[in-house]
Formats: C-alpha cells, sequence, structure tokens
C-alpha cells in the first residue's frame, strides 16, 4: 500500500500519496492535482470515483514513482482561496524529498482553469502540465511558455466548450511551447477518463 496522509496547510486540506518504497533522503517528481467542481467540499469522500486517485496503488500506474498531492476545494471556485493555494504548491515544492525539475501540474475542468492560473503565477516552479476540459487567460500564455504540455477536450463538451482548449493551444504554440492538443470526438465534458487511463499520459507526466 501506497502511504497516504491527510494534512492541511493555511486552510487548504489535502491529501498527499508517497511513492511505494519511500526514501525521506530521496527525490521524487511530483503531480499537484487540481480537482473539478464536482469534488468540491469538505470531505474527502468527494473525491470518490476520481479516475486518478483510483489509479493510486494499481501495479501498472506511474503515478506509484510520484509524490502524489491532491488538495480539496471548500469554496465555490479554486479562485477564492487562491492565494492560500499558491502557498500550498510553494510549501510543496520546497519539500526535501521533491525533485524540483520534476515538479508537474494536473486540472480537470474547474481545476484545469485553476492550474494554468497557478502556473501563469508561478511559471518557474513547473516543469510539465495536463489539462483536462479547462481554459485559461491565453493572451498570457507567454508567461508559462517554458513549461510542457498535454491538453485534452471532448468535442461535444458543454459545460467548457472545445475552443477554450484549441485558444489556449494556439497561443502557446505562437511563444514556441512545447504543446500538444488532443481532441475526442466522440467525447463530452469528462474527457479525463480516456486521458489518465492511457498510462503514457502519466508516464510522460512524471518522466
Amino acid at each position: 500500500m501506497l502511504k497516504i496522509e491527510k494534512n492541511e496547510y493555511q486552510g487548504i486540506r489535502y491529501l498527499l500519496y508517497y511513492p511505494k518504497d519511500f526514501k525521506k533522503e530521496n527525490k521524487y517528481p511530483v503531480v499537484f492535482h487540481l480537482h473539478g467542481a464536482g469534488s468540491r467540499g469538505k470531505d474527502f469522500k468527494e473525491f470518490e470515483g476520481s479516475v486518478i486517485l483510483d489509479l493510486l496503488d494499481k501495479e501498472e500506474s506511474p503515478l506509484n514513482e510520484a509524490i502524489c498531492v491532491f488538495p480539496q476545494c471548500q469554496n465555490d471556485t479554486w479562485f477564492d482561496s487562491f492565494t492560500e493555494l499558491l502557498n500550498l504548491v510553494k510549501y510543496i515544492y520546497s519539500q526535501p524529498f521533491v525533485d524540483q525539475k520534476r515538479f508537474n501540474a494536473s486540472g480537470i475542468s474547474m481545476g484545469g482553469y485553476a492550474t494554468y492560473q497557478v502556473l501563469m503565477s508561478l511559471p518557474k516552479l513547473f516543469n510539465k502540465a495536463l489539462i483536462c476540459c479547462g481554459g485559461g487567460m491565453y493572451w498570457n500564455s507567454g508567461r508559462i511558455k517554458d513549461i510542457k504540455f498535454r491538453i485534452f477536450h471532448g468535442e461535444k463538451d458543454v459545460a467548457v466548450y472545445p475552443e477554450e482548449a484549441r485558444r489556449m493551444y494556439a497561443r502557446l504554440v505562437e511563444t514556441n511551447a512545447d504543446a500538444t492538443l488532443t481532441i475526442y470526438h466522440d467525447c463530452d465534458h469528462n474527457c479525463w477518463e480516456k486521458t489518465y487511463l492511457n498510462l503514457d499520459n502519466l508516464k510522460w507526466l512524471i518522466s
């Protein structure tokens, strides 16, 4: 079993998963994941059914080799506690067991929007990001041009229109960022199941 801690930092509760055979003197890649609106609340039971969480501790999962951080939004949106969220990112980044060259982000829907904004606020901290059905201030894409991206969206999504992903991707390409865009033509809002169940995406994220 992976070691798991339930922690709180400046009012943000989060789950912290340690990799198998964790040794505090070693350094590990990090996946800092921001969930969507459906997991908001004050109980980690709201995380039940999360695809990325369900992958943890499965033998074939690349996430078993990483530190995985899952904060929970207790407000209406991540932006209601954004300063505290940034402070949590910096706190995790500063831990001695973190490989700062492999500090990576992941986010879906509401968490995808927040992930883009976290990256724009702290661009020097992150190496890679995987975004599902999110969007952001694409006119500020120059701030995150040195981060590697894999962006995913469902063509049939009416909760967050796929144009959000296309705009951000187009602006990143203009800045010569290392970015890819995958549009699932048979998919609606929930594009994250296909994305995370493709273990190649997770291998890429922590490599």
